[in-house]
């Protein structure tokens, strides 16, 4: 009785944030206090266990290195990133794809994914425009390699912080583990774009530049000058690697650095501290703040030991197959409720697994899961999201809507399918050899 009612809000909650019923931080607030409500009336999941369910080292860690990626924006040091390439690809289409693909997928190693396509979304735009290009297969493009740079790293994405501090995994084996396959998920986008043959200029140019293209267009001419600023945030950046890397041995929990990192870089960097902190996401942190409350009632409530047993049961106890499982469910899971709530809810099963042995593959099979279901569809990721909207209110921006050429600038949830759940397929499937190694080590 107990699980099936907390099954029915957890389904309820993300279909309505799904269909974009209720703003996604109202959803989890509603059902986690409903959760609780339900978990206190029938005595199965208590006070203490409600604080035990939330993961204060996770969302510290978000708030570091949320507080340090807007922080180093106010610099211009990605812009600048993003000019260069703009500089370097000389007007030639598939390269301008392929170079800010490659500057994405970089930057979103190092820095929350979210402010990476933020950056650089609207560069892209406006060369788009200005070179007679099709936007939407270089938005695309840029959303799957951002998601690939997040997942490649420990602190780029909010589904490697939640493994990350659910774990002991430190920041090396992210990067030796993680890195190798997601830098052939490059290779497997660009490759699925360039076979597709898809046409990347537009059939008529457009006739005008959008509002506020003219400084972006001036600004692709300016060199980047690594000023006082800039240099102190690489500078501080380093030393949070470095930190990351030894963590261990050191036993200073990763939050710890990114907070402490954080914080320096806004009082060292930052030109406008009180504009970082008043455009910081918070809805972001609290989201996951009352979605571990839910996830913790899910669990409480017996429902992720039952399902962790049943892949157990039709995996035969198989750690191979547990591994796959465990990947193509969370990979199809995370295309209906996000990568974040997707990772949320694996952890605890994923961590069942490794009850049995010492079996730390399991985290990179749901990691890659993840990020190949994040890259599928608009909706498996929130850049997806930022994506298509930015490009809309541009084309409308630009005077297109209603007329034929909008279409270029509407970038719907079956046009992303069409290279999303391709490269999902593909991307599974090279995982799946991919994790073999394993079995052998």
């Amino acid at each position: 009785m107990q699980t099936l009612v907390l099954v029915a809000v957890f389904c309820a909650v993300f279909y309505l944030i799904f269909k974009d019923r209720v703003d996604r931080f109202l959803g989890v607030l509603y059902g986690a206090a409903a959760t609780i409500l339900f978990g206190s009336w029938y005595d199965f999941f208590n006070a203490s266990q409600v604080y035990q369910s939330i993961s204060f080292e996770t969302l510290f860690l978000m708030f570091g290195m949320m507080l340090y990626s807007d922080a180093m924006a106010q610099t211009g040091l990605f812009k600048g990133c993003a000019f260069a390439m703009a500089r370097l690809a000389k007007n030639d289409p598939w390269l301008i794809l392929v170079l800010f693909s490659c500057v994405t997928f970089l930057l979103s190693m190092f820095i929350n994914n979210l402010t990476t396509i933020v950056i650089v979304l609207p560069i892209t735009i406006v060369m788009c425009a200005g070179l007679g290009m099709r936007p939407i297969p270089v938005v695309v493009s840029e959303v799957i390699a951002s998601n690939l740079g997040g997942a490649s790293s420990m602190v780029g994405d909010f589904p490697n912080m939640l493994i990350a501090s659910s774990t002991s995994l430190a920041f090396t084996d992210f990067i030796s583990h993680m890195f190798p396959a997601c830098l052939v998920g490059m290779g497997i986008l660009f490759s699925l774009i360039y076979f597709r043959k898809e046409p990347l200029l537009l059939e008529k140019p457009l006739i005008r530049a959008g509002t506020g293209d003219k400084d972006v267009l001036l600004g692709m001419n300016e060199p980047l000058k690594f000023n006082r600023k800039i240099n102190s945030g690489i500078l501080i950046f380093l030393l949070m690697v470095v930190l990351f890397v030894f963590s261990g041995d050191i036993e200073i929990r990763p939050s710890v650095i990114a907070v402490a990192g954080g914080i320096l870089t806004l009082v060292v960097v930052a030109t406008r501290k009180q504009e970082v902190l008043q455009n910081l996401n918070y809805k972001d942190i609290a989201f996951f703040f009352f979605l571990f409350i839910m996830v913790g009632g899910l669990q409480a409530s017996g429902l992720l030991n039952r399902v962790s047993y049943l892949i157990w049961l039709v995996s035969d106890g198989h750690h191979y197959a547990q591994a796959i499982l465990t990947m193509i469910s969370s990979g199809v899971l995370t295309i209906f409720l996000n990568a974040g709530p997707a990772t949320s809810l694996f952890i605890p099963i994923a961590g069942d697994f490794t009850q049995y042995a010492d079996h730390g593959y399991i985290w990179w099979a749901l990691s890659l899961g993840v990020c190949a279901g994040s890259s599928a569809a608009i909706t498996g990721a929130t850049s997806g999201t930022i994506a298509s909207n930015y490009l809309a209110e541009y084309g409308k921006k630009m005077g297109l809507e209603g007329k034929e050429e909008f279409k270029e600038f509407n970038l719907s949830f079956n046009e992303f399918l069409k290279v999303g759940l391709p490269f999902m397929g593909l991307f599974m499937l090279f995982s799946a050899f991919y994790l073999i190694r394993y079995l052998y080590v």
